[in-house]
Parts: C-alpha cells; sequence; structure tokens
C-alpha cells in the first residue's frame, strides 16, 4: 500500500472514531437522563410528577426516540404502561365534584391531543402493536372537529371554539400526514392526506410565519397575527410536518420553507454564545420549559432528512452545553436554561434535555 493510501485509511479511521466517540458519548448523556427522569415517574397514573397531562405525552415520545435510536428495551414497559393506564383517566379539579374522566385522549385542548397523537404513532412505529395506531386515529377524529371557517380554517385551541393559534395546527396537519403514511383513511369527508394539505395552505397564508422565518404564535380574535410572541416549540413541530409534507409532495420548496425556519431559529433564537433560548427564560412555567427539547427533536429529524453541517454542530454543541453547564453534577438533574447551573428541576425541563441528547445522538451517527 503507497503512502497516500496509508494515509487515506488513517484519515478515515480517525474521523469513523471521532464519530462513535461522539456518538457513544451522547448516548451515555441520554442514558443518564432518562433514567433520571423515571425518578419522577408515577406507575399507578403512568404521568409523571411535577409536570401535566400533555407534557407527559412528550415524555413518552422521548423516551420511544430513545429506544428507536439506541434498539433498547428496557423502557418498552413505560409506554405500555402509560397508554393502559391513561386511556380512561380522572382529571382532577380544584373541587373534586368537578372530577372528569378523559377517554382516548381527548379532552379539552386541541393541541394536548396532537402531542398524544403523535406519541402513539410513534409508539405503533417502534412496537407495532395495532392499538397504538387504532388510539391515534381515534383522538385525531377529535381533532378534526377543532376546524371550521373562521379566520379562514384552522382547528382551535381550546373548547369550544377558543383560539386559532401555530402549534395546535402544526401538531395536526404533522398528525395527519404521518397517518396518511401509516395507510391513509378518511375522516369527515376528507383524506389524511387532504387535511394535512388544507392545513398548510391555511397555515401559510395565515401570516404566522414571518418575513424573517420565525414562527409567531397565533391569531387573535379580529384574526390577526400576535405579533411578537416567538416560542421555540412553534419553530419546530412545522419542521417536521414541512419535511414529511414534501415528501409526500415531491415539492422541494416545502423542504425549503423548512430550512429557512430552522436557520431563522439557530440565528435569532440563541444566547450570545449560541446555546438555544426560549423568549422568555429563565422565568419558563412547566409547560414551556419543555419548548426547547421539542425544538431539537424536530430539528434533528429534519437534519435526518436532509442533512446540514450547521444544524449537526447547533446540536451537538447544545447538548454538550447541556451536559456541562446545565446539569447538577450531583444527581444528572437539568435546568431550564442550558448554558448556566440549574435552579429548578422537574420532569418538564429533564425531558427537554432528553431530546436534546436523543437529536445529539441521531446526528453523531452520519
Amino acid at each position: 500500500m503507497n503512502t497516500k493510501k496509508k494515509y487515506f485509511f488513517a484519515i478515515a479511521f480517525f474521523v469513523l472514531l471521532i464519530i462513535s466517540c461522539d456518538n457513544s458519548k451522547h448516548e451515555s448523556y441520554s442514558k443518564s437522563t432518562l433514567n433520571t427522569l423515571q425518578n419522577w415517574y408515577d406507575e399507578e397514573t403512568g404521568l409523571y410528577k411535577t409536570t401535566s397531562w400533555w407534557n407527559a405525552a412528550n415524555v413518552i415520545t422521548a423516551i420511544i426516540d430513545f429506544s428507536k435510536i439506541t434498539g433498547s428495551k428496557e423502557y418498552l414497559w413505560v409506554i405500555d404502561n402509560t397508554f393502559e393506564k391513561c386511556k380512561e383517566f380522572e382529571v382532577q379539579m380544584p373541587d373534586p365534584k368537578d372530577n372528569w374522566i378523559c377517554k382516548n385522549y381527548i379532552n379539552d385542548y386541541y393541541d394536548d391531543e396532537g402531542w398524544w397523537v403523535l406519541a402513539w404513532i410513534e409508539a405503533y412505529r417502534l412496537i407495532g402493536d395495532e392499538k397504538y395506531l387504532i388510539m391515534a386515529r381515534t383522538t385525531f377524529e377529535d381533532m378534526v372537529k377543532g376546524w371550521d371557517n373562521v379566520c379562514g380554517g384552522g382547528i382551535y385551541w381550546k373548547k369550544p371554539n377558543i383560539g386559532k393559534s401555530a402549534v395546535q395546527n402544526e401538531l395536526f396537519m404533522l398528525a395527519a400526514i404521518r397517518l396518511h403514511n401509516l395507510g391513509g383513511g378518511i375522516v369527515k369527508d376528507k383524506t389524511y392526506l387532504n387535511w394535512a394539505e388544507e392545513t398548510w395552505k391555511w397555515f401559510e397564508k395565515s401570516g404566522m410565519i414571518k418575513d424573517n422565518y420565525l414562527v409567531d404564535n397565533g391569531l387573535n380574535k379580529k384574526c390577526e397575527v400576535s405579533n411578537g410572541s416567538f416560542y421555540t416549540y412553534n419553530q419546530g413541530v412545522i419542521l417536521s410536518a414541512l419535511v414529511e409534507l414534501s415528501k409526500v409532495k415531491m415539492d422541494e420548496s416545502l423542504l425549503d420553507i423548512a430550512h429557512n425556519i430552522a436557520h431563522s431559529t439557530i440565528k435569532n433564537m440563541v444566547y450570545d454564545d449560541g446555546i438555544l433560548r426560549d423568549s422568555k427564560e429563565p422565568n419558563l412555567n412547566g409547560d414551556a420549559s419543555q419548548f426547547k427539547g421539542i425544538f431539537m427533536r424536530h430539528l434533528g429529524f429534519l437534519h435526518s432528512q436532509s442533512p446540514k453541517k450547521i444544524y449537526k454542530d447547533f446540536i451537538s454543541k447544545n447538548a454538550n452545553s447541556i451536559w456541562n453547564n446545565a446539569r447538577d453534577k450531583n444527581n444528572n438533574e437539568i435546568g431550564v436554561v442550558w448554558n448556566t447551573k440549574p435552579k429548578k428541576r422537574d420532569a418538564s425541563r429533564q425531558s427537554s434535555a432528553l431530546d436534546a441528547f436523543n437529536s445529539a445522538m441521531l446526528v453523531s451517527k452520519d
């Protein structure tokens, strides 16, 4: 073997070694973070102490992603336990007389339902049990009831007919296209693909995607955009929805929009050191503290389908900062600001970090 070939193979081996080390490192981060997260898990309810209903759907999705990326079967029982315990669940109210039973993941909020639909789609894709897909379709059928022609279309945030904003429509679009990919079907005289197409057509015309490609939070009662309310999860879910629709429609322009949104987020919603920042942190409630992880999950998916070095570098940088700066080294609990010492800790913050580490594992494989 001549000197040039030896040099080439040495460099190739070195690169593969770095990739392998990065993947092993991020898998270790994910595993430790998930083990700590499970300290908040309540086997009796199937939910997570310190956080709420829809947050649990995102935790389960993060566990599914971890299982899919690593091949681990250690946490499959958690997925199934939550599914069985929560498909009929008593919702606690301040006055116990007002308690009510939530069935089939259907409650007062269409966005809550969307998170569960996506979780059970991914559970089906991981495990293959038809019950997860049946449930996803059942819950989606209720989401469809939230669509009307007010503001030109879109589904509402809350029942009955309260607020039209970005996230529930992003979830609706993504759920529709993924259900289409799993065999299709017709709901309220439209196919899943029709619903995804209609939602995108409405979303694009709504004005919520600004000139700089950041996604605003929603519309007011006059169907006007509530200018200046930018949250990281609104920049995230839309990425996967556009990727999936682009593949089905074979329309590269949709993928271009996804890249523009991702690039704008990385540019505009960060600290000076390039670490992701949600608009109101550190003063985030138990819902908003999960937003950044959701963005990282969907950025990782975008990269897996249309790789860009900037995404890989951004995800890896954030994952390393979380582990080195936002983690309590005594117990592996992680805070909401990813470049500083943790203060408040809970399942929402922990699962957000797990999403980031999962994405780092995903991008370090290429």
